[in-house]
């Protein structure tokens, strides 16, 4: 069984770009939802925000185990040990059919605890459960999605996930116009068709998105071996994959959290958030795409031990990142965020409330930057559990006391819920550039490469230095 490796690692702009695309692609389903939806009444937002927040968290947990497997992968592929490359494959597949079973189990039946935690308004609250029930049904393809197109990215084929997303939105938008208004003889099922349009595409993609990974990467799947247990390889993707889950998961809580405290003020700041939190998911995807594309590269040099590389290219990345992140965010107040906002609502109470917090998010960004690019690539290189305290930290305590504090106590509302997020981030931020500046990591890099990767005598002189 034959596996084929990439003969050198991409650059950083072609790893990047179809990242940027394929995570626009992810995003946008639920952004086109918003916004079509968005034409039959505000309220009608108002009842996706629950389900939106579910398929986010989702996608973290999701995520925890194929971040591992990406850099696992990567790592494997970068030290040439093509055995390992197979069996991370079978492994990553087993998990993700497991974990997507727990999650959609766990989301259906446990739509009206959910919906109980979140501070559903009564006037939507059926309809909210209801819809969150159907996309739950779309979560374990979601799970073999993210898998098959973590390996795809580790090889270097970033451009066969775009593709596949690209498609994939599109079918979306056609399913939701049939489904969402009724047109060409098919139901009108409301916001119950944008759900069903959801799970229909994604199912389609599996299968698409498995093939080309075994066009592209010649390893054959043999479903008898998905389930077979390899301490070593479990134990190296939960090292990478679990700190990471918790620290996204740290953040996906304090943001549920908070938006049950938004929940508190009423349908028009529960549907701001909604949109505003689409906006910064926008913003956010140039970020993720670069840390990713970064993540991948650091990986292949610590599979390599080339820790020099790696710290060079990660400190390029954040240069890079830093200066159009703050491009970005500085046209927040002036266009993009007025611009965002148009597309889904022209109600004024909403852009009123809004209009305070895309000054917050000029200082904002240019703090979440810094985490996400940092944070990936000290993921790469097994400097995995420093990330998570600060996260949970700073997150809760920072982000959740000076939100609750500013929006309940001192009556901002959305606007001091908004002020605690900016606080947390940038906060992090200092924090991981400071880490990765003094090389606190390598240390970390030494042991993870020693336990995992290091060829019999080979490295032995050089770890030793």
């Amino acid at each position: 069984m034959q596996v084929q490796t990439p003969s050198q690692t991409p650059g950083l702009f072609s790893l990047s770009w179809p990242i940027f695309i394929d995570l626009a692609m992810h995003f946008l389903t639920m952004t086109i939802n918003t916004m079509m939806v968005s034409m039959i009444s505000l309220q009608a937002v108002a009842e996706l925000n629950v389900g939106t927040q579910a398929f986010q968290l989702a996608f973290t947990l999701f995520n925890f185990v194929n971040v591992g497997v990406c850099v696992c992968c990567a790592q494997a592929l970068g030290n040439g040990n093509k055995q390992m490359v197979r069996r991370i494959i079978h492994v990553g597949f087993g998990l993700n059919i497991i974990w997507g079973i727990c999650i959609t189990l766990t989301c259906f039946f446990g739509s009206s605890i959910i919906c109980d935690l979140m501070n559903i308004p009564d006037d939507i609250y059926d309809v909210s459960k209801n819809y969150l029930m159907i996309i739950a049904i779309m979560f374990m393809a979601e799970a073999l999605n993210l898998c098959a197109s973590s390996i795809l990215r580790a090889f270097g084929c970033t451009r066969d996930p775009m593709m596949i997303n690209i498609a994939g939105n599109i079918l979306v938008v056609i399913l939701n116009y049939c489904f969402l208004f009724g047109h060409f003889g098919f139901p009108k099922l409301g916001i119950y068709g944008v759900a069903i349009s959801v799970v229909i595409s994604r199912y389609l993609a599996v299968g698409f998105l498995i093939y080309l990974l075994l066009k592209r990467t010649k390893c054959h799947l043999i479903p008898r071996f998905f389930f077979v247990v390899h301490k070593k390889i479990l134990r190296q993707i939960f090292s990478i994959g679990l700190p990471g889950a918790g620290e996204n998961l740290t953040w996906n809580l304090q943001f549920l959290f908070m938006t049950s405290v938004v929940g508190t003020f009423g349908s028009v700041a529960l549907a701001t958030q909604g949109i505003y939190f689409q906006m910064c998911g926008l913003i956010m995807l140039f970020s993720i795409s670069v840390a990713m594309g970064t993540e991948i590269i650091v990986s292949h040099h610590v599979g390599s031990y080339k820790l020099g590389l790696a710290n060079r290219q990660l400190l390029h990345s954040v240069k890079i990142g830093i200066v159009f992140t703050a491009i970005l965010s500085v046209n927040i107040p002036l266009w993009l965020g007025y611009a965002v906002f148009s597309i889904f609502t022209d109600d004024p109470e909403v852009f009123a409330m809004a209009r305070p917090i895309f000054y917050v998010s000029v200082i904002m960004e240019v703090g979440r930057i810094l985490n996400i690019i940092i944070i990936n690539s000290l993921r790469a290189v097994g400097d995995t559990k420093f990330p998570m305290m600060m996260a949970i930290l700073s997150m809760w305590g920072v982000s959740v006391p000076v939100g609750c504090f500013l929006g309940i106590y001192c009556e901002m509302g959305l606007l001091g819920v908004w002020i605690g997020f900016c606080c947390d981030e940038c906060t992090r931020g200092i924090i991981m550039l400071t880490r990765w500046c003094t090389k606190a990591w390598v240390p970390a890099a030494k042991r993870y490469y020693k336990l995992n990767y290091m060829k019999k005598h080979k490295y032995t002189k050089a770890l030793s230095m």
